[in-house]
């Protein structure tokens, strides 16, 4: 009986540094926004709530093993938003928010979803609302090609070189 209340000890331990070192939850979107302006990478949020298992699912199936890949953290900056917590972050001007009134304000209250924003936290491509196991990998990664895609065309159109003489 003791070695088993251990060994779930153990478990329960070891298992911090995995959440911990997993999706970082959003703490500065300005901040995300100007690292969005200087590396040409689309923002992915994922709104999630607790006692969610499609959050779950999607968190620990598809996107926590996209941000421990180089390849996905070299395409996008990718934050996590508890739409049940009260920590507190700031949004895309800098204010003071909480993660409940933040995912409320972006229209947020069912979960799981996934959003793609520019710097300015201008949506980029259609959410991605609920969960369909067969299918959420293709859907996931087309949503990823097609807000980088748009993002490059709205910073081309942008560019000063690209603006007409006056």
């Amino acid at each position: 009986m003791i070695r088993q209340i251990g060994l779930v000890l153990v478990l329960a331990l070891t298992a911090v540094p995995v959440v911990a070192g997993g999706l970082p939850l959003v703490s500065d979107l300005q901040k995300d926004g100007r690292l969005s302006d200087q590396s040409g990478k689309p923002i992915m949020v994922f709104y999630m709530s607790h006692g969610c298992p499609y959050c779950e699912e999607v968190r620990e199936l598809y996107l926590e093993p996209m941000y421990r890949e180089g390849e996905y953290r070299d395409k996008l900056i990718m934050r996590m938003v508890d739409i049940d917590s009260g920590e507190t972050m700031r949004d895309f001007n800098g204010k003071q928010t909480d993660q409940i009134s933040f995912a409320s304000a972006q229209g947020t209250s069912f979960t799981p979803v996934i959003k793609f924003y520019d710097s300015t936290g201008k949506e980029l491509v259609p959410e991605m609302l609920g969960y369909l196991p067969d299918f959420y990998l293709g859907f996931l990664e087309g949503s990823i090609k097609e807000s980088i895609s748009k993002l490059r065309q709205r910073n081309t159109a942008l560019a000063p070189e690209a603006r007409p003489a006056s």
